[in-house]
């Protein structure tokens, strides 16, 4: 079992909302429980980065994988998640740092 929450998620999530300057985000209506809030989320930072996250699934956590990839990638991050569960909040996590890391780190 994991001891990610997530409330855990979404602060990450939201402290990149508002790094990235994205001040139209309504989250009132979202099930903060749900994985549609993270892929909510996810697809207003992808927005932000100039991709079209209308392209990409959002059902599932495996399906929020491409996204946070493509954010990764926008922020120059290399992650290797060879060995990590795709269907894992665990991994959405350890994604979700990286990119947290790399905003601390000026990127």
């Amino acid at each position: 079992m994991t001891d990610v929450s997530m409330t855990t998620l979404h602060q990450k999530l939201d402290f990149l909302l508002e790094d990235h300057n994205v001040t139209d985000f309504d989250a009132s209506n979202l099930d903060l429980e749900s994985h549609t809030s993270l892929h909510a989320k996810a697809n207003a930072l992808c927005s932000a980065h100039g991709g079209d996250p209308s392209t990409m699934r959002d059902e599932t956590i495996e399906q929020l994988q491409p996204k946070l990839d493509f954010l990764l990638k926008g922020h120059g991050v290399a992650f290797d998640a060879t060995d990590l569960d795709p269907t894992s909040v665990d991994t959405v996590d350890a994604k979700l740092d990286a990119i947290v890391d790399a905003h601390h780190a000026g990127h």
